[in-house]
């Protein structure tokens, strides 16, 4: 199960293009060695859909000018505490994607990647909320329309929970078309948190078994 949407593949599976990421070049080694189906699972259409309700790019964007407020020091200390503790927790999470798979296939990594998803979309609202210019500083949006940076941004959080419920959802269905059969599920580690919280409860009902990768 890689992560894209079906927009990516033919009406047979087979992959429009192909693209120099390590995922996609291993994936598709991977159909051609063995022969294994190869599935979509995400969200359809995430980028569009983003772009038109507002979120993208609003989300950066957003981001972008909080960070300005801290460098010209006009946050206030709850607020710069907030801001720091999500630098330092992003980078303490990305400093994973440098080492070996079985450093970011763990609860620990996961611990963090919670964290730093809550801080994301939870924490820096809290800014966002606190400072009138999120709310007052305005992005066009591709049907012409405005969209606030502070509604942008709480739909960007909304998004990223509809999204990994959606790429849940999917890989249930998955499973129960495969019953039986061994199911990797390739995504971002970010993710992986989210979609063990989602998936974890449902192995019973729907008689699958969640492994990680060193079980293998």
């Amino acid at each position: 199960m890689f992560e894209v949407d079906s927009s990516f593949f033919t009406q047979d599976f087979k992959f429009k293009k192909t693209w120099e990421s390590n995922e996609n070049i291993a994936t598709v080694r991977y159909m051609n060695d063995f022969n294994a189906d190869v599935r979509p699972y995400d969200f359809t259409g995430r980028n569009e859909y983003r772009r038109k309700i507002g979120s993208r790019p609003t989300d950066t964007k957003t981001i972008k000018l909080i960070d300005s407020l801290y460098q010209k020091d006009l946050l206030n200390s709850e607020e710069k505490s907030i801001y720091q503790d999500f630098l330092q927790i992003t980078d303490t999470l990305n400093s994973f994607g440098y080492l070996g798979i079985s450093n970011f296939n763990n609860e620990v990594t996961d611990s963090i990647a919670r964290i730093r998803q809550y801080y994301q979309y939870k924490k820096l609202l809290e800014i966002v909320d606190n400072n009138k210019i999120f709310s007052s500083t305005f992005y066009n949006k591709v049907d012409g329309d405005s969209i606030s940076y502070a509604k942008g941004f709480r739909r960007a959080g909304e998004f990223w929970d509809l999204r990994n419920k959606t790429m849940a959802k999917h890989i249930l269905h998955f499973t129960n078309e495969y019953k039986g059969k061994r199911i990797v599920v390739l995504n971002g580690y970010f993710h992986r948190h989210y979609l063990d919280s989602l998936l974890g409860p449902e192995q019973k009902k729907n008689n699958f078994i969640i492994r990680d990768l060193d079980e293998y």
